[in-house]
């Protein structure tokens, strides 16, 4: 629950998806995007001297819009238009529930992430276990409150010091234009849980596209009441989406094989997502060696 306090302006969901804001992408690479077939937004970047075309930065995954009834010629349109472009690189990240069956010269990558679903006039929190849901009883019993915050520097502070705990490179000056950005919308909820003091204790940036939420930034300062304090997040988190006339929220996914077992435990189901990646020749040999992870 929102402590009362709070000021919040009631949120909505995006017209259409964060994934294709053209300012989303220019904030993070510096650059126009480059815009493709359906309305495919890419980021133009230079990766180790090596130009190239990639998912824009901080975005979870790739949205385009559907044109026309043929999902296959649409897949194709995109494709091709990729291959024409003269870049050495080009990583694309598929929208969910999308999946990508491309052959040679590019490699698909498959990750997931976790989603948990509910039928309109649900909570959303049926599918929790019970003591997940005593968790949230018990962080209000020990002063916890969740706050709307659109402190730039507070929620930047808390994101950072979760990118630094599990060493993940992070531009900050960069993550915090797109987040000052991100925050003047409506399209949005972010949470700050406080403890009794009112200091801050760990945040959520959700982003609100149609139909979905998505636990897009987070972070938390290591203490007795974070592990509390981010199930208390994740439970505003899922009514606010509620509220507005969303039907699923997505956790965004995690490679750490705990967390992804504590997403699990909200009823979010594995939804399998791809990555299509294309190095080409001579300058894959360098990518290769300083990016192994473009060729997993």
């Amino acid at each position: 629950m929102i402590h009362p306090s709070a000021k919040m302006q009631p949120p909505s969901p995006h017209t259409n998806s964060w994934f294709i804001d053209e300012q989303w992408c220019r904030l993070t690479t510096s650059t126009d995007p480059w815009i493709g077939p359906n309305g495919l937004i890419m980021g133009q970047v230079t990766i180790k001297g090596i130009r190239g075309l990639i998912t824009p930065p901080w975005a979870l995954h790739t949205e385009w819009e559907e044109k026309g009834s043929d999902h296959v010629t649409n897949l194709d349109a995109i494709r091709d238009s990729l291959e024409q472009q003269k870049r050495p690189l080009i990583v694309l990240d598929f929208p969910i529930g999308t999946d990508c069956n491309w052959n040679a010269p590019w490699r698909v990558q498959e990750s997931h992430t976790r989603i948990l679903a509910w039928k309109p006039g649900d909570s959303g929190h049926e599918q929790w276990p019970k003591h997940r849901i005593k968790q949230v009883k018990k962080g209000a019993t020990k002063g916890i409150r969740i706050e709307t915050s659109n402190d730039i520097n507070e929620v930047l502070a808390l994101h950072q010091m979760a990118r630094e705990r599990k060493e993940i490179p992070s531009n900050s000056e960069t993550l915090k234009n797109l987040l000052k950005h991100i925050l003047k919308s409506t399209h949005q909820s972010s949470l700050i849980a406080r403890d009794e003091h009112g200091s801050a204790i760990a945040n959520a940036v959700i982003l609100h596209n149609k139909g979905r939420s998505i636990y897009a930034f987070g972070g938390q300062k290591r203490s007795s009441l974070s592990a509390l304090a981010s199930v208390m997040l994740i439970h505003s988190a899922i009514d606010i989406a509620r509220q507005i006339g969303q039907t699923s929220f997505d956790f965004g996914g995690s490679r750490d094989p705990g967390v992804d077992r504590f997403y699990a435990e909200f009823g979010a189901k594995r939804v399998i997502k791809h990555r299509a990646v294309l190095c080409r020749k001579p300058q894959a040999w360098w990518l290769r060696w300083v990016r192994p992870d473009l060729f997993r």
